[in-house]
């Protein structure tokens, strides 16, 4: 602000004192440019002609001076500016009234103009050029960090500090701060800190301890004002690494993990500084142990399928663990880009008490990438455990059922995401259409084959000398008998059991009728035409073919939708 040789010796003595009798509260900020300009003048000119010390007193008045400005002026910048943003969408937490703010709509006031950074410069520059620049640090932190912690008191920073008790992550408690966490980390280090580094740049950029252009004071003096909180934000997500989440969580602790590589990159630029190095280290040990958690949160989910001994569906539906895992299956595609980048080595194979055969994953997953054998692992462990119950089965009809319910609720899940269908492979795809295709044809061959036994041919007909071949009543009649117990058995049992899927239903139903329906008219038309068998015909035959066709395309599978 212009050349201190403009100023004569006593011109400077008289600003100096001048402004020494005026009280603290008038401030040479608010005096205009001129006036700043001369101040600043007199103490360059005191500076230059101290010849042996002759103008210390002037100069220290004159600095304690500027150390008070310093801190009024960013106090009235806080005053006039309060925490808050000056504009946001505010949302709420599913199971709390507090709100919280949206990183995308987060927009926060800028308090300093141009002519205040201005004025800190040259106060900082003149304070550094005495030694005192750790004067107008301190006061910098002094000012500045209880109004980053007001703002952040604002976001419900408070509510992520723990005292790291098991009460802390009782679920529900625990997913309300993770979708808080999010949102907060994206404003602290994208908004505030990016803020906060910028404003010390501005004020302290130019000012360097030996005068060689190096901005280690203003780095100092960034982290000192941000550190305590950067470290709360960042150890929040180490924690909840360390703290053995249940993979049933996963999808909402992989958006905390997400939240957090999406903001580390900047958060390692921000503290890059040697300053920033406990930050960094921080950042850098949270990072390590999210890798390790992705991977262990998939293990225990292997694990538990492996053993999970939860009894089958007595209807032959689809199981719970089927349905849990194909949309866990569906977490990992969403988060295929994170997961991919966490997980850097091959899955374990070793359960315990029960390993899947390393061919068997090399089989199906020999070319993929980590993430995808990880994938193929989960299903594998999720057949071999459906195998395992569609053995418990007294009915093996039901057993078929069973297998057959929950492939396809499997392959359902494949199909509807090309990612997931990429990832699992054509190989373990097609080998699910075959088990798939068998189990249908097993259940309905064994169904049709206990009607089909009762209108065969063989053992009806009879000769007699000369006569020929004639039905046997008595032989029409068992059959006429076995088949109505094997009909109202049918109908007592399997239109209780399920297929869900409602194509699947159908296609089974339609096949079904195909064969039976047909075969049941002919042996009725066959023997109800013949003299010697019309009348047993007649007397025995309970169910007509139109209510065979009832029974296999209405009745069968009626408690599907229940």
């Amino acid at each position: 602000m212009g050349s201190s040789l403009s100023l004569s010796q006593q011109s400077a003595v008289d600003t100096i004192n001048q402004w020494r009798s005026r009280p603290r509260h008038e401030l040479i900020f608010d005096s205009g440019r001129r006036e700043i300009s001369q101040y600043l003048q007199a103490i360059d000119k005191l500076d230059e002609t101290n010849a042996r010390g002759s103008n210390d007193r002037l100069i220290s008045t004159a600095m304690d001076r500027l150390r008070s400005e310093f801190d009024a002026v960013l106090r009235r910048c806080v005053l006039l500016h309060p925490p808050g943003p000056i504009s946001t969408t505010e949302w709420s937490s599913s199971d709390s009234t507090a709100n919280a703010f949206r990183y995308e709509d987060y927009v926060l006031a800028d308090a300093f103009s141009d002519d205040i950074v201005d004025f800190l410069t040259n106060v900082a520059a003149r304070m550094n050029s005495r030694g005192k620049i750790e004067d107008c640090v301190r006061v910098y932190k002094s000012v500045r960090k209880p109004y980053l912690q007001s703002q952040l008191k604002r976001l419900r920073f408070d509510e992520l500090r723990g005292d790291h008790n098991q009460r802390r992550y009782v679920q529900d408690e625990l997913k309300v701060k993770m979708e808080l966490w999010i949102q907060v980390s994206k404003i602290c280090v994208r908004i505030l800190f990016e803020k906060e580094r910028k404003l010390c740049d501005r004020i302290f950029g130019n000012v360097a301890a030996g005068g060689g252009g190096d901005n280690d004071i203003a780095h100092d003096c960034f982290v000192g004002t941000v550190k305590d909180s950067a470290v709360l934000l960042f150890r929040f997500a180490e924690d909840l690494s360390q703290r053995r989440q249940p993979y049933a969580e996963m999808g909402a602790v992989l958006g905390v993990y997400e939240a957090f590589l999406w903001v580390l990159p900047d958060a390692q630029a921000l503290f890059a500084s040697a300053p920033g190095k406990g930050i960094r280290d921080v950042c850098s040990q949270a990072y390590s142990l999210i890798q390790d958690d992705a991977v262990r949160m998939l293990y225990d989910l292997h694990h538990d399928i492996l053993h999970e001994a939860i009894a089958s569906d007595e209807h032959g539906g689809v199981h719970s663990t089927t349905e849990f895992v194909v949309g866990q299956i569906e977490v990992v595609v969403k988060n295929k880009n994170l997961l991919t980048g966490l997980i850097r080595s091959a899955p374990s194979l070793n359960f315990g008490d029960a390993a899947i055969p390393q061919e068997e994953l090399r089989r199906y997953a020999n070319s993929s990438g980590f993430l995808e054998q990880y994938l193929v692992l989960t299903i594998l462990v999720l057949l071999s455990n459906l195998k395992t119950k569609s053995k418990s089965y007294r009915d093996p009809c039901l057993g078929h059922l069973f297998t057959m319910n929950n492939l396809r609720c499997i392959l359902k899940g494949i199909e509807a995401s090309p990612d997931l269908q990429e990832m699992v492979g054509a190989r373990l795809i097609a080998k699910m259409r075959d088990d798939l295709a068998s189990a249908r044809a097993s259940y309905e061959t064994t169904t049709c084959d206990k009607f089909l036994t009762c209108l065969r041919d063989d053992g009806i007909y009879t000769s007699r000398c000369c006569l020929g071949s004639r039905p046997s009543k008595a032989a029409v009649r068992r059959r006429l008998s076995s088949f109505n117990d094997v009909y109202e058995k049918v109908d007592d049992l399997h239109s209780h059991w399920k297929i869900p899927d409602l194509q699947l239903r159908n296609e089974v139903r339609l096949r079904m009728s195909e064969i039976l329906v047909p075969r049941y008219r002919k042996f009725i038309a066959e023997f109800g035409s013949k003299p010697e068998t019309k009348l047993v015909v007649e007397g025995n035959m309970r169910h007509r073919p139109e209510d065979l066709e009832v029974l296999v395309q209405q009745k069968l599978f009626a408690n599907s939708d229940s």
